[in-house]
């Protein structure tokens, strides 16, 4: 994942015309915001059709989805094509959280949105701050992130005590903290395009609807 395969994605064809600093970064903020309505949206008016699919089906749909959406955002070179693959992983995303979100309480919910509303902010200034470390930390993260999704598989079929699914989980929150301000630095490190955009947004949106999905399941345990 080097830094340069980054900067010239967009090389290859014609060069990509660059956008001023603070339109690049209202992009990704309006990408985002689109991304979470979208989920409100889905959480809001369709939950009670996604609960009706097959399981099989919707887990087919929401992995051949996801999977093209995140391919066809990271090799695409235009914005549109970009904007497509992010919408392809948001859907089925939002599909997931209306099986999950309508089963824990309001105070459940309301409290998972402002810590990762909270947490966001805080490591994004970070990421601001100290881009250099965070972009240095990739390698480590994606260690991390295995390791820990690899302990919660094996504590679903052994007998280990519960307190190491609460360790882990706080863990996992972490790491996608720390994803954040990589994430972040990414797109500090990127050339200002539309594409570079929505392709940062959509590596946020991934990081962010993670740790409150995570949140909410710690949260959700002590309800």
């Amino acid at each position: 994942m080097a830094l340069s395969v980054f900067k010239n994605k967009n090389q290859g064809g014609q060069p990509a015309r660059v956008i001023s600093d603070r339109a690049y970064y209202l992009i990704i903020a309006a990408t985002l915001f689109f991304g979470f309505a979208v989920n409100a949206a889905e959480v809001w008016f369709l939950s009670d059709y996604f609960i009706t699919w097959n399981p099989t089906v919707f887990f087919i749909v929401y992995f051949v989805s996801a999977v093209s959406g995140i391919l066809l955002n990271a090799f695409s070179r235009t914005p549109v094509l970009s904007f497509i693959g992010y919408c392809l992983v948001i859907l089925p995303l939002g599909a997931a959280l209306t099986l999950v979100v309508p089963y824990y309480s309001f105070n459940v919910v309301r409290s998972a949105f402002l810590v990762t509303a909270l947490l966001t902010g805080a490591f994004i200034l970070l990421a601001i701050l100290y881009p250099k470390i965070f972009y240095s930390m990739w390698r480590v993260l994606s260690v991390c992130l295995f390791v820990a999704l690899l302990w919660m598989i094996i504590n679903m079929f052994t007998s280990f005590a519960m307190t190491a699914y609460v360790w882990v989980d706080w863990l996992v929150v972490l790491i996608f903290c720390c994803y954040i301000g990589f994430d972040v630095s990414l797109a500090k490190s990127r050339e200002k395009t539309l594409d570079n955009a929505i392709d940062s947004a959509c590596g946020l949106y991934i990081d962010i609807i993670n740790l409150f999905v995570r949140l909410l399941i710690i949260f959700g345990r002590h309800d």
